[in-house]
């Protein structure tokens, strides 16, 4: 989904088709508009311009719904229902993932079945409904021999891997195993794809960090956010971010700690994440007490205040 990982990669067809004849027939404007509004959708979806990306997509699902294109208003709602949850609006993704759903019945659109379901999965983990979660990607996940794979899996196989990981994590249970799944996959798959490697980087710090092994978990920590740079992925940056802030507090790196949740928070302002920004602010709020900056402290925890009961 990155977020970046879970974006749609529609197809987009030529513009002119010629024929064995040497004929060129022109595609219908209307086509041709809508697939141009969609790929301008997908570049501001990748720059994290939420917004933009929303109104071009909206655009392109009106055209689509003009001239009754299924697959094109499937595809549509699909990458309406990523924003939607990009921007944490939890009931407008379910209501574009529903009307997906519904689309994809048609046998011709069944295998889109799977996408949908993962983001039905997405929409829930982030919630923390986590047995919701973990119920939807049961179907998803590829057969096990034990910490393998049995076939190789496909991209769609290996993010269902990774949610499944983050929710051992967040329930605490199987959080080895489930990291040694998603590192067989990813060794198992030829996909080059480094948000993927960069998730699997995380969870492996998470394991170091439990068993007190801070420079290997911080130098995943920084290969990951290196992946993630490449990538440009905003999320992940934001996140990695964030994670080594948290990793040098614990190390009363308080400097360090500062620098960090500063860039993150910097990153998570321009995604818009609010949610995102309060958490680190609060971190921060307690690294600058340690630093001796009361007032700063103090500045930060009133704002907290303030915007939570807005």
């Amino acid at each position: 989904m990155t977020r970046r990982n879970c974006i749609s990669c529609l197809l987009l067809f030529c513009l002119v088709l010629t024929s064995c004849g040497g004929n060129v027939v022109t595609r219908p404007a209307v086509l041709v508009d809508a697939e141009s509004y969609t790929s301008a959708g997908l570049e501001a979806y990748a720059e994290a311009n939420w917004k933009n990306a929303q109104l071009l997509f909206t655009r392109a699902l009106s055209l689509y719904q003009g001239i009754d294109d299924q697959q094109g208003v499937l595809y549509s709602h699909i990458n309406l229902a990523e924003v939607a949850l990009s921007r944490r609006d939890y009931s407008t993704a379910e209501t574009h993932l529903d009307i997906a759903a519904n689309i994809a019945k048609k046998d011709s659109l069944r295998h889109y079945q799977r996408r949908i379901s993962l983001l039905y999965a997405l929409n829930a983990l982030q919630q923390n409904k986590t047995v919701l979660a973990e119920s939807i990607l049961e179907p998803l996940l590829p057969v096990f021999d034990n910490a393998t794979p049995v076939t190789t899996p496909d991209t769609l196989q290996i993010a269902a891997i990774a949610n499944r990981t983050k929710i051992a994590f967040v329930q605490k249970q199987g959080e080895q195993l489930w990291t040694l799944r998603y590192a067989n996959a990813l060794k198992q798959s030829t996909i080059n794809n480094p948000d993927l490697e960069a998730r699997l980087l995380r969870f492996q710090s998470s394991l170091m960090l439990r068993q007190g092994n801070y420079e290997k978990g911080e130098a995943d920590l920084q290969q990951a956010l290196s992946n993630y740079k490449s990538s440009l992925s905003r999320t992940g940056i934001a996140a990695t971010l964030f994670e080594l802030g948290a990793l040098s507090m614990i190390q009363r790196n308080w400097q360090e700690a500062l620098d960090y949740l500063k860039r993150s928070i910097t990153v998570f302002r321009y995604l818009g994440d609010l949610e995102k920004v309060v958490q680190v602010t609060e971190q921060l709020a307690i690294v600058e007490a340690e630093l001796g900056n009361l007032e700063r402290s103090h500045a930060l925890n009133k704002w907290l205040v303030e915007t939570k009961n807005k």
